[in-house]
């Protein structure tokens, strides 16, 4: 009797210990709200209980800065390492991908190509493929039938209206062929045009077109649903700019934005009455982001800072010139990340959570 007694005492006195995975999502979202947005990734991936924290967004929805490189683990299997910079609070988070030598070796050492909605479309030689850092997704398109110089995507990659899109066209060539492929499409569709002996600059996506801009700022368009490419400026190039790097096109809010870097970085929006390049002098509440593909960002309250400012990248620095001053300066306040030379620099537009 006195040992039963015992026993019993002492299985009352007992702390019962649980599973983490049982945690109480009332304590899952207590945690997660004091969590950045990266680390709030890796919470929620845990178990399934734990994907059932609420997350919270930043207020702001400026992209991240990434580096993108190849390597090999100690046995062989490919990596794939991304180390991405969040603004602000001005964390970097580094996440390696394994990779299956016999799976993807044929994908090793492919360059980024474009970014939007969180996914990249990277190429090397015929081969394609759309890559997801963040959830480490892959989808592979069907091979290249043509070289190209510029290409992208118009929506998510896994969506059935997205539309990946390629161009090439150089300066001493006298036609102009574009590759198309839709979501599920087992090969590409390629379209052959007159020429303009032009070097293509770059390509960006709006409203069911592809925008394309070659050397002195000559705009062309190609339309999905008609399958038709015009000419929507004249053959000269642009006056009284001097082109000595590459120009770049932006999408915001509707409207086509030109930015050619000299001395300084010109600005033009695309006039659809004029059918021409007119000349900007600022741009308001927005900075403009420029990579393999460029971002139109808002910049008001706590990013009010950026305002007026083009960010780009330097060899270990990002940069970004005043358009008020008319000055280029290193970051220090958004984006302030200091890079080895190497990796590919990139514009990622946040994980949706």
């Amino acid at each position: 009797m006195i040992t039963v007694m015992a026993n019993k005492r002492r299985q009352e006195g007992e702390i019962e210990r649980g599973s983490w995975s049982d945690l109480p999502i009332d304590l899952s979202n207590e945690i997660i709200g004091r969590l950045y947005l990266f680390d709030q990734i890796r919470f929620r991936g845990v178990c399934k209980r734990w994907r059932l924290a609420d997350c919270v967004q930043p207020a702001h929805k400026l992209p991240w800065l990434m580096t993108h490189s190849w390597g090999w683990d100690s046995i062989g299997n490919i990596l794939s390492e991304c180390k991405f910079h969040c603004p602000p609070p001005d964390r970097t988070f580094t996440k390696e991908h394994k990779m299956e030598v016999e799976n993807w070796d044929d994908l090793f050492g492919a360059s980024v190509c474009a970014s939007k909605c969180g996914w990249l479309l990277l190429q090397r030689s015929e081969k394609v493929f759309c890559y997801n850092p963040y959830t480490e997704e892959i989808l592979k398109l069907p091979d290249m039938d043509i070289s190209f110089n510029r290409s992208t995507f118009s929506s998510i990659p896994t969506l059935p209206d997205c539309v990946f899109f390629a161009l090439y066209s150089s300066k001493g060539s006298n036609r102009i062929r574009i590759s198309i492929c839709h979501h599920g499409d087992l090969q590409w569709t390629t379209h052959t045009y007159d020429g303009l002996s032009l070097a293509i600059e770059d390509v960006v996506y709006s409203n069911g077109t592809f925008y394309c801009v070659f050397s002195g700022g000559v705009l062309g368009a190609y339309s999905v649903a008609s399958q038709e490419w015009k000419l929507l400026t004249d053959m000269g190039p642009i006056t009284g700019v001097t082109f000595r790097s590459r120009i770049q096109m932006v999408e915001s809010d509707g409207d086509l934005l030109l930015v050619c870097p000299s001395e300084s970085f010109h600005i033009f929006r695309y006039d659809w009455s004029l059918m021409a390049w007119v000349k900007e002098n600022s741009l308001g509440n927005k900075a403009l982001l420029l990579g393999c593909t460029s971002y139109s960002v808002s910049a008001v309250k706590e990013t009010s800072a950026l305002a007026d400012r083009i960010y780009y990248h330097g060899d270990m620095n990002t940069c970004f010139y005043s358009l008020k001053t008319h000055s280029r300066h290193k970051c220090s306040e958004f984006y302030p990340w200091v890079t080895r030379r190497g990796p590919e620099k990139i514009w990622i537009e946040p994980p949706q959570v």
